[in-house]
């Protein structure tokens, strides 16, 4: 179980004390063992305890539960994002009272994007699946009602349900091929071999926002997990080009491998690049190839692909810049 930083750790002096406390179903729970680390989730007694964005990120797990609590909101369809209900050991939003004086509409916006990037982090560390829970009863119904009504394609389809997306996704007849818009790459479209025949045909295309111009061979993607956060956030969506010529080295690119297994996007992953190549008689070949993460946790590792893997390898895109 995991949820957002809404209660006190008061069990930190006082061990005895519960930290969560929903009436409703009569629940009670602490906050992680503190002498446990960064490692409590992985521990046998951790099922009756309850973790925060700072204990969980770059973990995963098969299942995750995650606790709503009522700094976000739904009211009447609208998601709010409310920092003031937030408790007041939360460090991620340190700073927020005195940017609410100096230029409240400011410290909003940027309350409402942390809260909002917590619970996405949340929510994506379950591989299998996730069990969500709100503490106001409107928001629970709300989350009911999507998950049965609706498929995550048909949401994001609905532009008036995601207002916060940084382009408009066009219907069918306005789309103009690289001229007016540009492709958005989805990992499940894509999964298998990869080829552009497979996907583009099949994809939903998007209207850049000014100055940004679609063009050929630029191509948008989310990219989910924290192994990449210091250049990418967590659930950001990024704009990428073509598979580069010339040489990769060093470079950031999004690229498929049957023995890839992201827990967040399959086959697909994106890494920085970085390769070895051993002369033969009237070319080369990759002796290996390495795909780091640049992440601020430490749980994420090199994948290492030798010379029978390396080429089996398939370059997709090289990132260009987050977009929002």
């Amino acid at each position: 179980m995991v949820a957002g930083y809404c209660w006190d750790w008061v069990s930190k002096k006082a061990p005895g004390r519960m930290d969560i406390e929903i009436p409703e179903g009569d629940f009670k729970a602490k906050w992680n063992l503190q002498t446990d680390g960064s490692l409590w989730i992985l521990k046998p007694e951790s099922v009756t305890e309850v973790g925060c964005i700072h204990t969980c990120q770059g973990l995963e797990l098969d299942y995750i539960g995650v606790i709503l609590g009522p700094d976000l909101i739904v009211r009447n369809g609208i998601i709010q994002a409310r920092a003031e209900k937030r408790s007041k050991m939360d460090s991620s939003i340190k700073g927020y009272k005195k940017l609410l004086k100096e230029d409240a509409e400011e410290a909003k916006r940027r309350a409402a994007e942390i809260i909002k990037n917590t619970y996405r982090t949340l929510m994506t560390r379950g591989r299998k699946g996730c069990f969500v829970y709100s503490v106001d009863p409107e928001t629970n119904r709300y989350l009911a009602d999507a998950a049965l009504g609706a498929t995550l394609g048909e949401v994001v389809a609905d532009r008036e349900m995601v207002p916060t997306l940084p382009f408009r996704i066009l219907e069918e007849h306005e789309v103009q091929r690289f001229v007016n818009a540009v492709p958005i790459f989805d990992f499940k479209i894509a999964a298998g071999a990869f080829s552009e025949e497979q996907w583009i045909d099949g994809c939903k295309w998007a209207e850049l926002l000014e100055p940004l111009v679609a063009k050929k061979g630029i191509f948008l993607a989310k990219v989910v997990g924290e192994s990449m956060n210091k250049r990418i956030p967590n659930g950001s969506w990024c704009i990428f080009k073509e598979s580069p010529e010339g040489s990769r080295q060093g470079r950031v690119v999004l690229v498929q491998h049957r023995k890839i297994q992201d827990p967040d996007n399959g086959q697909f992953t994106v890494k920085i690049y970085d390769s070895k190549k051993i002369a033969t008689d009237d070319s080369w070949v990759h002796e290996r190839i390495i795909l780091r993460p640049d992440s601020r946790e430490s749980g994420f590792k090199d994948i290492v692909l030798h010379q029978d893997d390396a080429v089996e390898l398939t370059v997709i895109g090289e990132f260009v810049a987050v977009l929002g």
